[in-house]
C-alpha cells in the first residue's frame, strides 16, 4: 500500500504493525495504575498517548485492501482487531467467542492452524532455505529507504506464538545514524545498536560459535535441523546484521558465509558481490544489481521492497519496541488529545446540504452514499475508502453557506416539537446503538460514529475537530457536504425515534447533543462518577459506584475501528475500571458481592492485575483455595497471550493467602459461614 509521503509498505508488514498496535494497548491497558475515580480528563498518561500518525495510515490502508476479503472473516485481520477474544471471569471460568460462531468458515478454521505466516514476503525469501545466500546488497535512489523497510520487517516479525520467528537485528550507531538520523533508538530486546562495526561483527562471532556448539550436541548440520529434530529446544530466532561493510567485507563475507546455516544473515548498504545486490528505486521496486555475482537468490524473486522515510521508520520502531516490552519508550513528539478543538485543515463548516437527500419510509437513503453499508452492520463503512462516498461534486458546499447569524434547523425543528416526545436512549458502551429504533430506519454507519464521538465529548464539538478525525481524507471541496449528510441522517433517526425534532444542534460551527432529549449509557455512567465524588455519606456513594458500574457494558464503541477512537476507548475503560474498584472497597466483608463485580471488571480486563489481586482476597473470605489457584493461572494464561508474566507482587500475594487458608480453616473447623447479605459471617 502506498502512503501520503509516497512510501510503500507491504501487506503483511501493514497487518503486523496493526496488531503490534493492538498489543500495545493491551500492555498499556496491564500497566495501567487504578486511581480515584474521576471524569476529569487525564489525556497526559502515557497509556492514553495516540498512536503514531503513520499507524492509522497503515491501518486505514490496510482496510482498504481487505474489504473484499472481510466476507470470509480472514483470521488474520479479525486477530488485529480483537487479538484476544477469549474472556475469563473472576471465576476463573473461560469463555471463547469463537466457540459462539453461527457461521464458521472451513478455509478460516483451516487458516488459524497453519502455522506461522511470513510477516513480509521478501524478508521471508531473505531468510528462509534454500534461497539464503551470504547476504543481501542495496544500491540505487532507494537503498537506505528500503533498509528502512527491511529493519522494521526485521522487528515485527514473530510473536509470542512463534518465538522461533521473532528476528533479532545488530546494527552499528553510524549505520542507525545514516538511517535513521540518531542512534538513540527505541529500547528493545530485540534491537543492538553497537559503537560501531567491529562490536557489531564480535556480536556475531559469538553468535556463530554459540550456535556451532549447539548444532554439534545435537548432531545436525543446521539450525532448520535442529528446529525439527527437538522442537521444544529453546528458540534460535533468526540475527540479521544491517550495516555499511565499508573496510570490514572479508570479516562479514566469512561470516555471513558461515552463517547461511545458523540463521544469521546481512543486509549491507551498497554492491555485495559476496552474496547477491539488487537496486532499488525510490519506489521499492527492484532489479538486480550483478548477475554474475548472483548467488542462491535471485534479485528478481525480491519484488517491491518496503520504503519508508526516517521519521516513519522511527514511530514504527517506537511502536514495535512497546509491543515487545510492554513499556512506554520516547517516541518522537506526536500531536495528543486535546480537549479545545484544534485548528484543522477544513475551513469551518456551516451546515452546507448537499444534493437533495431522498427519505424513504425504510433505511434513510441519499444519493451521495449508496455505496455505505448501513447498520446492520454500523461500524463498516469505517473500512471503505473517502472515495467510495459519491458526494455530489456539482453542489460545492460553498454556494450552499448559511447566514452563520440564522438560526439552524434542528433549532427552529425545536420549537414545533410534538406533544408526546420521548428521550431517545442511546448506546455507545458495547456495540452502538440508537435503542429501540425503528430496524428500518437505520443510521448509517458515518452517522452512528458522528454520534459517538459527540457523547464522547460531552455532547459537543466544533465543525473543524469532526472533520479532521471522521473525515481525515476527505477533499476540501467535498467534506463540508458529507459532513452535513451525515448529520441530516442523523437527525432524522433520531427525530424518527424520540417522535420530536432538536436532538442535534449548529451553534457557531459546532454540533451540540441536547441532554435533555437524548439519554446515553455513557453520560449516565459519568454523572454516576462524579456524583460518588461529590459525596460524603457511604451508602449514596456505593449507590453512585453501582449505577457506573452498572451503566458500563461494555468498551466504547465496542466492534467498531474508528481511527479517532483508541485513547477515548482506553480512558473510559479506565474510568471504569477505577469505578469497579472503588466500588469492590465500599462491599469489604461481603466477598459473594465483591466477586460479582470483580467478575464483570475482568470480563472488561482480562489482563489487570489489580483486579485478579482483589478477586484473590474475595476468595480467600470465602475459604476458596482451589479459587485463588484458578485465578492465578486465568492470569498467567492471560498475560501469556500479550507475552508478560504475572507480577511477583501477585504471585506472593496468592501464595500467602493459599497458605493461611489451611491455618484459618483448621482453626475454625470450616469454612466461615456466609450471611444472608453474602457476607461472612
Amino acid at each position: 500500500m502506498s502512503l501520503p509521503t509516497g512510501s510503500w509498505v507491504d501487506l503483511g508488514l501493514a497487518g503486523a504493525i496493526v496488531a503490534a498496535a493492538a498489543l500495545v494497548w493491551a500492555h498499556r491497558r496491564r500497566r495501567y495504575v487504578p486511581r480515584t475515580p474521576s471524569t476529569r480528563p487525564r489525556l497526559n498518561d502515557t497509556t492514553l498517548t495516540p498512536m503514531p500518525p503513520v499507524v492509522a495510515q497503515i491501518r486505514r490502508g490496510l482496510r482498504r485492501a481487505t474489504t473484499r476479503y472481510s466476507h470470509l472473516g480472514d483470521p488474520a485481520h479479525r486477530r488485529a482487531d480483537n487479538p484476544y477474544p477469549d474472556r475469563h471471569t473472576a471465576s476463573g471460568e473461560r469463555h471463547d467467542r469463537t466457540s459462539d460462531r453461527d457461521d464458521p468458515h472451513p478455509a478460516v478454521d483451516q487458516a488459524e492452524d497453519e502455522g506461522p505466516r511470513p510477516v513480509v514476503p521478501t524478508l521471508h525469501t531473505l531468510l528462509s532455505p534454500p534461497r539464503r545466500s551470504a547476504g543481501l546488497g542495496l544500491t540505487g535512489p532507494g537503498a537506505h529507504a528500503a533498509a528502512r523497510g527491511l529493519l522494521t520487517a526485521a522487528l515485527a516479525a514473530g510473536g509470542a506464538e512463534h518465538p522461533d520467528t521473532r528476528t533479532e537485528v545488530v546494527m552499528p550507531s553510524a549505520t542507525a545514524a545514516t538511517l535513521l538520523g540518531t542512534a538513540n533508538l527505541p529500547r528493545t530486546p530485540r534491537l543492538t545498536v553497537t559503537t560501531d562495526l567491529d562490536e557489531a561483527l564480535r556480536n556475531l562471532e559469538a553468535q556463530t560459535m554459540h550456535r556451532t556448539r549447539l548444532l554439534q550436541q545435537h548432531d545436525v548440520s543446521t539450525i532448520d535441523e535442529l528446529r525439527a529434530a527437538n522442537p521444544y529446544e529453546e528458540p534460535v530466532s533468526p540475527v540479521m546484521l544491517l550495516a555499511d561493510p565499508s573496510g570490514e567485507q572479508a570479516r562479514i563475507a566469512a561470516l555471513l558465509t558461515q552463517g547461511q546455516r545458523l540463521n544469521i544473515h546481512g543486509v549491507l548498504l551498497g554492491n555485495w558481490p559476496t552474496g547477491d545486490t539488487t537496486t532499488v528505486a525510490t519506489d521499492g521496486t527492484t532489479t538486480s544489481g550483478d548477475r554474475e555475482a548472483r548467488h542462491t537468490t535471485h534479485p528478481d524473486e525480491i519484488g517491491r521492497l518496503t520504503v519508508l522515510n526516517p521519521a516513519e521508520a522511527l514511530d514504527l520502531l517506537t511502536t514495535l519496541a512497546e509491543s515487545h516490552t510492554g513499556q512506554p519508550q520516547d517516541p518522537a513528539p506526536v500531536e495528543r488529545l486535546s480537549t479545545a478543538p484544534a485548528e484543522a485543515a477544513h475551513p469551518p463548516a456551516a451546515e452546507t446540504p448537499p444534493s437533495p437527500a431522498t427519505h424513504t419510509d425504510g433505511a434513510i437513503t441519499d444519493p451521495t452514499a449508496d455505496d455505505e453499508t448501513r447498520a446492520d452492520n454500523p461500524c463498516s463503512a469505517a473500512a471503505l475508502p473517502e472515495d467510495a462516498h459519491q458526494d455530489s461534486a456539482a453542489v460545492p458546499a460553498s454556494k450552499h453557506a448559511e447566514d452563520p447569524q440564522a438560526p439552524d434547523q434542528a433549532t427552529t425543528d425545536r420549537g414545533s416539537d410534538p406533544e408526546g416526545g420521548k428521550r431517545v436512549r442511546v448506546q455507545v458502551l458495547g456495540a452502538p446503538a440508537v435503542v429501540g429504533a425503528d430496524p428500518h430506519r437505520t443510521p448509517r454507519a458515518k452517522s452512528l460514529e458522528l454520534l459517538v464521538y459527540l457523547a464522547v465529548h460531552d455532547g459537543a464539538a466544533s465543525a473543524e475537530a469532526i472533520l479532521d478525525d471522521l473525515l481525515p481524507d476527505a477533499p476540501t471541496s467535498k467534506a463540508a457536504g458529507r459532513l452535513y449528510t451525515y448529520v441530516s441522517g442523523l437527525r432524522a433517526v433520531l427525530r424518527h425515534a424520540g417522535r420530536s425534532a432538536g436532538h442535534v444542534t449548529h451553534p457557531d460551527h459546532r454540533y451540540v447533543l441536547n441532554p435533555d432529549l437524548l439519554d446515553i449509557d455513557l453520560w449516565r455512567m459519568r454523572t454516576a462518577i462524579r456524583d460518588a465524588a461529590h459525596t460524603t455519606d457511604p451508602r449514596t456513594r456505593a449507590a453512585a459506584l453501582r449505577r457506573a458500574v452498572d451503566a458500563y457494558t461494555g468498551s466504547l464503541a465496542d466492534g467498531c475501528d474508528y481511527e479517532w477512537i483508541e485513547p477515548y476507548r482506553e480512558a473510559i475503560r479506565q474510568e471504569a475500571l477505577d469505578a469497579h474498584l472503588a466500588l469492590t472497597d465500599t462491599l469489604t466483608g461481603q466477598p459473594v458481592q465483591q466477586l460479582a463485580v470483580l467478575d464483570a471488571a475482568i470480563t472488561h480486563n482480562p489482563h489487570h492485575e489489580a483486579l485478579y489481586q482483589a478477586a484473590m482476597r474475595a476468595r480467600a473470605d470465602l475459604g476458596d483455595v482451589e479459587g485463588i489457584r484458578m485465578l492465578r493461572r486465568t492470569l498467567a494464561r492471560r498475560l501469556n497471550d500479550i507475552d508478560a508474566e504475572p507480577s511477583d507482587a501477585t504471585l506472593a500475594l496468592a501464595d500467602r493467602l493459599i497458605a493461611d487458608l489451611p491455618r484459618h480453616s483448621n482453626a475454625s473447623g470450616n469454612r466461615r459461614p456466609l450471611n444472608t447479605e453474602g457476607g461472612v459471617g
